[in-house]
C-alpha cells in the first residue's frame, strides 16, 4: 500500500461528496464520513445524532474518533476489503478503503453500529469512556441503548452499498485524473501548432471532453434507496441484480470515457440501466431493440444512449398510469444511420418540439440537459449534419439520432 499525498479533495467536489452522505443517510438511516488518510472527514455535515454526536462535542473526542478512523482506515486499505472493529467509545465502526492504482486516498467510514443489545461489559466501559471524555455518563449511556440493532445481514448490504459508493468515488477520481492530462497535452499541443485549421480541432476535441465530463451515473443515489427496500424485504436475489447491473454501470464509465464506443457497448449499457429500472417498475416497463448485426459496430461519444433512456424513464414513464415501453431500433439510410428511441410515456414539452434544435438554446428545464448535452457531442463528433431530432405523434415520442455509418 502506497500514500503518495493524492487529495481526495483535488479530485471531487465538497458538495458531490455532501451529497453521497445525504443520500446514503436517506437511503439507509445511517451516517458515513468520507476521510482523508489520515482519518479527518472531509466535508463537514450536521448528520450525526444522538451517540456520536455527543462523543464528537468535545475536543478529545472529536480527536479519538479522528484516530479510530484512521487505524480503520489504515487497517482495510492494508487487508483491501471491508473492516469492522470497534471504536474507541464501544460501538462497531466500519470502514472500506478508497484506493487508486495501488494508493490510499482515503476511506468511507460507518458509525454507531450495534450488531447485538447492549450487555453489561458493554455498559461499563461506557463509564470509564465518559470520564475519559469529560462526559455526563447517564448520557452516554441512554444515547448508547438508543442505537438501533441492525441484523448481520443488513450489516453486509451496507458494506456492499458503501462499495458501490466507492466505485463510483474512484470513477470520478480516474476520470478527473485522465481529463487533467487530457487538457494539458492538448493545451501544449495547442500552443505548439499555431495553424488555424490545429487549433480549431484542438479546441473542438477539449469541448467535446468537457461535454463528456457533464454525464455522470448520478442515479446511483436513487439505486440505493431500491437496493435498502430489497434488502429490508429479503429479496437478496433481486437486491444482487441490481447491486451487479449498478457495478457494471459503472464500470462502464470507469473504462470508456474514450472519445468514442460501438453501438454494441452502448445497448449493453443502457440493458443494465433498464434492468435496475424493472426492479422498480416490474410489469409495468417493457423495453426491447431491435437493431441489425451490421449496425453493432457503428461509433458513437460513449453514454449517449443512457441520458435518452433515462429521461423516458423519469419524465415519460414514472409520473405515467398505466404500462410504458422503451424500444430502441437502428435503421441504414444511405451513409447514414438512424437511431431511435421511442417510448410511450408523458412526452415532450410542446416548446421544445416547435422549434429544436433552437429551442434548446438557454433551456434549463428538467430533461433537457441530456438533450442538450447529446446533440451538442454528437455534432462537434461528426459535424453539423448529425445529432438528435424530436417527434411526437399519438401518444408515442420518437428521439431521432443521426450518426454516420463508417
Amino acid at each position: 500500500m502506497e500514500n503518495n499525498g493524492l487529495d481526495l479533495l483535488h479530485y471531487i467536489e465538497q458538495d458531490k461528496m455532501l451529497q453521497i452522505i445525504e443520500s446514503f443517510k436517506q437511503a439507509t438511516d445511517i451516517v458515513i464520513d468520507i476521510n482523508d488518510n489520515l482519518g479527518f472527514p472531509l466535508v463537514e455535515h450536521d448528520y450525526f445524532v444522538g451517540f456520536c454526536k455527543y462523543v464528537r462535542s468535545t475536543e478529545k473526542g472529536f480527536r479519538q474518533c479522528i484516530e479510530s478512523n484512521a487505524l480503520v482506515g489504515y487497517h482495510s486499505a492494508n487487508k483491501g476489503q471491508v473492516v469492522i472493529s470497534p471504536c474507541h467509545a464501544g460501538p462497531l465502526l466500519m470502514a472500506l478503503p478508497v484506493m487508486l492504482e495501488g494508493v490510499f486516498l482515503g476511506s468511507i467510514t460507518c458509525c454507531s453500529i450495534l450488531l447485538q443489545e447492549p450487555d453489561e461489559l458493554a455498559v461499563n466501559k461506557l463509564q470509564k469512556v465518559a470520564g475519559e471524555l469529560e462526559l455526563d455518563e447517564n448520557k452516554l449511556i441512554r444515547s448508547y441503548k438508543e442505537i438501533n440493532v441492525i441484523s448481520h445481514e443488513k450489516c453486509t448490504a451496507i458494506s456492499n452499498m458503501i462499495q458501490l459508493i466507492i466505485n463510483y468515488v474512484t470513477e470520478l477520481i480516474y476520470r478527473s485524473k485522465r481529463q487533467e492530462g487530457h487538457y494539458t497535452r492538448e493545451l501544449n499541443s495547442i500552443l505548439k501548432d499555431k495553424t488555424k485549421t490545429e487549433l480549431e480541432n484542438k479546441l473542438r476535441l477539449a469541448e467535446l471532453k468537457n461535454l463528456q465530463s457533464q454525464i455522470q451515473p448520478h442515479f446511483l443515489f436513487n439505486t440505493l434507496n431500491t437496493l435498502t427496500g430489497l434488502v429490508t424485504l429479503n429479496e437478496n436475489q433481486k437486491a444482487l441484480d441490481v447491486a451487479y447491473s449498478l457495478s457494471e454501470i459503472l464500470r462502464y464509465n470507469l473504462d470508456s470515457c474514450g472519445e468514442l464506443v460501438t453501438l454494441r457497448d452502448e445497448l449493453r449499457n443502457v440493458e443494465n440501466y433498464l434492468q435496475i429500472k424493472k426492479i422498480r417498475f416490474g410489469s409495468r416497463l417493457n423495453y426491447s431493440f431491435q437493431v441489425a448485426a451490421e449496425l453493432l459496430d457503428v461509433e458513437m461519444p460513449y453514454l449517449t444512449l443512457q441520458p435518452l433512456v433515462e429521461n423516458a424513464c423519469v419524465h415519460g414513464l414514472e409520473p405515467k398510469e398505466g404500462d410504458g415501453y422503451i424500444q430502441i431500433s437502428a435503421d441504414k439510410v444511405g451513409d447514414k444511420v438512424e437511431l431511435v428511441i421511442e417510448d410511450n410515456g408523458l412526452g415532450i414539452p410542446d416548446e421544445l418540439l416547435r422549434d429544436f434544435p433552437k429551442s434548446l438554446k438557454g433551456l434549463n428545464q428538467k430533461g433537457s440537459i441530456g438533450l442538450i448535452n447529446v446533440h451538442s457531442r454528437l455534432q462537434l463528433c461528426f459535424g453539423w449534419e448529425f445529432g438528435v431530432k424530436l417527434f411526437r405523434k399519438r401518444g408515442v415520442t420518437r428521439v431521432l439520432l443521426l450518426l454516420p455509418f463508417r
